[in-house]
């Protein structure tokens, strides 16, 4: 059973391949009891490419089901930078990507709409 208040995940520390299961845990389960979950990567010490294809995969079983998967504020220092590695957003910090507001939040055109 799903809830109606909004949960807040926070994912900190080390976050890549030793640790993904236990992160796709966290999100399966948040998931499965929340309606909108807000990802909190504020205290990121390391990430890898294997949390950001998580991260995506999650928002889309979220839309899928008629959930919200967000991040709480646009990334910045180790989840930046792996973002503008892979592509994901530019170094001025603007998406490249189809799943670009997930990543940056909604662009001031889209508020305006």
């Amino acid at each position: 059973m799903t809830g109606d208040s909004a949960h807040m995940l926070s994912i900190s520390g080390d976050a890549g391949l030793r640790n993904v299961q236990d992160i796709a845990g966290l999100l399966r389960q948040a998931l499965d009891n929340h309606d909108t979950i807000t990802v909190v990567a504020d205290g990121l010490t390391s990430i890898d490419v294997t949390i950001l294809q998580l991260l995506v995969a999650a928002r889309k079983s979220a839309l899928a089901s008629g959930k919200t998967l967000t991040l709480h504020a646009p990334p910045d220092g180790v989840l930046h930078r792996l973002l503008v590695q892979t592509g994901f957003v530019g170094t001025d910090g603007k998406s490249r990507t189809p799943e670009g507001e997930f990543w940056t939040g909604p662009s001031p055109t889209e508020h305006a709409a």
